[in-house]
């Protein structure tokens, strides 16, 4: 019997390499009467702060909305390959509290991340948004990693 999950969502970032093979394995998850969830997050983010800089601010919206309308695209690709019957959704914020609060107002079964696994001092400099997302989830957490690439890539 294969693990199948009834609500799943994969956590993708559409500039991550990780982006198909997460969305693949989510899909992959899910029972075929089950319910795949793939989101995106696109957070705002500013250049300036300044109360003179509206000008700034109104290109950082306008970038913004044009990111977020290439993430869609982008995660509506993923899905006519992977998962026709998937649910698409580009959030604002923060990737894995974002994440998170969606996992649990969809009552997930389970979230499909990706790892870079970055070494101890990229984590501790940069962060790890996989890492934040196994603090918050709500649920289990299936996380694709560069092994498990190489695996796939090895029986196929």
């Amino acid at each position: 019997m294969a693990l199948e999950f009834n609500k799943v969502v994969a956590v993708i970032d559409v500039d991550d390499d990780l982006a198909s093979l997460i969305m693949e394995t989510a899909s992959k998850l899910t029972a075929d009467a089950g319910e795949l969830h793939a989101i995106d997050s696109n957070p705002f983010i500013t250049t300036f702060e300044s109360p003179y800089a509206a000008g700034a601010l109104e290109a950082d919206t306008q970038a913004h909305q044009a990111d977020a309308k290439r993430r869609k695209e982008d995660m509506n690709a993923l899905k006519a390959k992977f998962a026709p019957g998937a649910t698409v959704a580009v959030l604002d914020g923060d990737p894995s509290r974002d994440a998170a609060s969606y996992a649990k107002k969809i009552d997930a079964d389970l979230i499909v991340i990706g790892s870079q696994q970055k070494t101890w001092w990229k984590r501790l400099l940069l962060g790890s948004e996989s890492l934040d997302m196994l603090r918050e989830a709500p649920c289990a957490v299936f996380v694709v990693t560069n092994a498990h690439v190489k695996r796939v890539k090895a029986k196929g």
